[in-house]
């Protein structure tokens, strides 16, 4: 049910029907700030036309000129972000027009993997041990790796998002083939890399954050947070990943700890998200469970992206984006039912190993038959270019969401998806 007369801004990478059906369950109305040329008005399903206006913008200083001015004009009531190349415009945006929610330097702090680094060990967050320096430097990450005592280190760029940059490193022979490859994605533009726009660096400087490999079970917990509670939205467990990449597989419900285990892990996500400087909003952490306990591998002060809201509503009914919004509206926090014990649910991709352009996809028919499939979205078609992590992130060619009554029921027809799901390709050349 909507908060009668309400208007919020968002602030998003694209004119997205889900999420404005999700905010306007919650608003009357929604302004959406989109960057230039990621589309308009026209561009908007009809039904969502009489109560959504569409602006572009061309850098963060014109989208918080323009949100000055819809403010003028008609106040909002809220400003929030779900992508997180939008969280540092939003939180600008937000304390510009004097409302509650994510400040410039909390949305700094987790933008910025260093600085959330150096917020966790303040705080006493328990988190890997950092390093950083500059991939244009000389012996770039030698000492890092020599003080690293399990001699595996995990490299990345400090802003980078999708898993772009993320290298597992054993040896000096692969620090320098990882430095290589964080130099290229700092001078690499738009038209190569769509997230260019994140990472630029205008005094030619390679920044990289290096953390100790921490193993055991990877969690995404999504949190809502007022000023002084909390509210749990949901717990995943991730497939494992290992190295040398850390590409999205899929992430599960149920997870595999204890429930005691479980409540230390999501106590310190919170502990994470407030020494962020995180007050009222959503966040969304992910941390390992090994020997040492919760380790915090990076926080985020947005929603968990991809399929994770849609999981999210099929398994306790609460929509995290409308949530969120009667959150920054009301500042109430929503009740979340827990999970019956003969649920699972299970979103995920079907990702390719190598480099290539897209001849065809099969198998879309057989994988959408299975029992408990959900959601089947081809995202790729013939033509397309794809390109595997380190430097893309352009390696999926389906999302997918299925249901059961146990976790080894929902993994096993994930795994029949990708098992039928395959894409044919062929060199890609410019």
């Amino acid at each position: 049910m909507t908060i009668p007369g309400t208007r919020v801004l968002a602030v998003h990478s694209a004119v997205a029907p889900a999420l404005l059906q999700s905010l306007l369950t919650a608003a009357d109305e929604v302004v959406l700030l989109v960057p230039a040329g990621a589309g308009d008005e026209a561009s908007l399903p009809p039904a969502l036309a009489a109560r959504v206006l569409v602006h572009t913008y061309s850098c963060t200083e014109d989208a918080v000129a323009l949100a000055r001015k819809q403010h003028g004009a008609a106040p909002f009531d809220a400003v929030l972000a779900v992508w997180e190349g939008a969280v540092e415009a939003a939180s600008l945006i937000t304390e510009a027009l004097g409302l509650p929610g994510c400040s410039p330097d909390a949305a700094r702090a987790a933008r910025d993997k260093s600085l959330a680094a150096a917020r966790f060990h303040r705080a006493g967050v328990p988190h890997p041990r950092s390093w950083t320096f500059d991939a244009t430097a000389p012996d770039a990450g030698g000492e890092a790796l020599e003080q690293c005592a399990e001699g595996r280190l995990v490299v990345k760029m400090p802003r980078s998002t999708n898993s772009q940059s993320v290298m597992l490193v054993r040896n000096r022979s692969e620090l320098a083939e990882a430095m290589a490859v964080i130099r290229r994605l700092y001078r690499t533009g738009r038209r190569d890399n769509r997230l260019a726009d994140l990472y630029e660096r205008p005094d030619g400087s390679a920044p990289v954050l290096a953390q100790e490999y921490v193993g055991g079970v990877e969690l995404n917990i999504d949190l809502l947070l007022s000023e002084d509670a909390h509210a749990v939205l949901g717990v995943f467990e991730k497939h494992p990943a290992v190295g040398p990449t850390f590409g999205e597989t899929h992430s599960v419900h149920p997870v595999s700890l204890a429930e005691a285990e479980l409540r230390r892990a999501v106590d310190v996500a919170v502990a994470a998200t407030r020494a962020l400087g995180a007050t009222r909003g959503a966040a969304h952490v992910e941390l390992r469970m090994g020997e040492r306990g919760p380790v915090v591998i990076e926080g985020a002060l947005r929603p968990g992206g991809f399929l994770t809201p849609l999981a999210m509503r099929r398994l306790t009914g609460v929509d995290p984006v409308a949530a969120l919004t009667r959150l920054m509206v009301a500042g109430s926090l929503p009740e979340v039912p827990p999970v019956p014990g003969d649920r699972a649910c299970l979103y995920g991709a079907v990702n390719v190993e190598r480099t290539g352009r897209v001849v065809r996809i099969t198998g879309e028919a057989r994988a959408r038959a299975l029992p408990g499939v959900v959601l089947l979205d081809v995202i790729k078609k013939p033509g397309d270019v794809l390109v595997t992590l380190p430097e893309g992130t352009d390696y999926h060619i389906a999302a997918f969401l299925v249901e059961g009554g146990s976790r080894s029921e929902v993994e096993g027809t994930a795994e029949r998806i990708r098992s039928l799901l395959k894409a044919e390709l062929e060199e890609a050349t410019a």
